[in-house]
């Protein structure tokens, strides 16, 4: 497990500089949802959950795990006043913090999930 890399991720959360409101600036939400419905970004999205949280029975339970998904849902949602898309950005938190706890946050769906957050962007955009 790597700790480190997923404290880090809560901290950025806690700070305000992973999920920011430039990172909703101009979307449209209901567009961009169904985008990210489209199968092959949803079907990559849950092969990676299967590997990294689902199958991982400790994970998914893990306190840091828990407050980073917590922040990324409150902040998503405080920016954007849309609940659906606050849940669509906490799981992808959840996920890439998951990775990072099994020291697998390079693995290349992970990673550019990861990447799209820390250059101010959701995935898919």
């Amino acid at each position: 497990m790597n700790r480190r890399e997923a404290e880090k991720l809560l901290n950025e959360l806690n700070e305000g500089r992973l999920i920011t409101n430039e990172l909703f600036q101009g979307l449209d939400i209901d567009s961009y949802l169904d985008k990210r419905d489209d199968s092959a970004f949803a079907d990559e999205w849950m092969s990676a959950y299967q590997r990294w949280v689902q199958d991982a029975d400790s994970i998914a339970e893990d306190e840091m795990l828990r407050a980073s998904r917590e922040q990324a849902f409150k902040q998503t949602l405080h920016h954007t006043g849309d609940p659906e898309l606050a849940g669509y950005v906490s799981d992808d938190i959840g996920l890439i913090g998951a990775a990072m706890l099994q020291g697998e946050s390079e693995h290349s769906f992970v990673g550019q999930l990861l990447e799209s957050y820390h250059n101010g962007k959701l995935p898919l955009l």
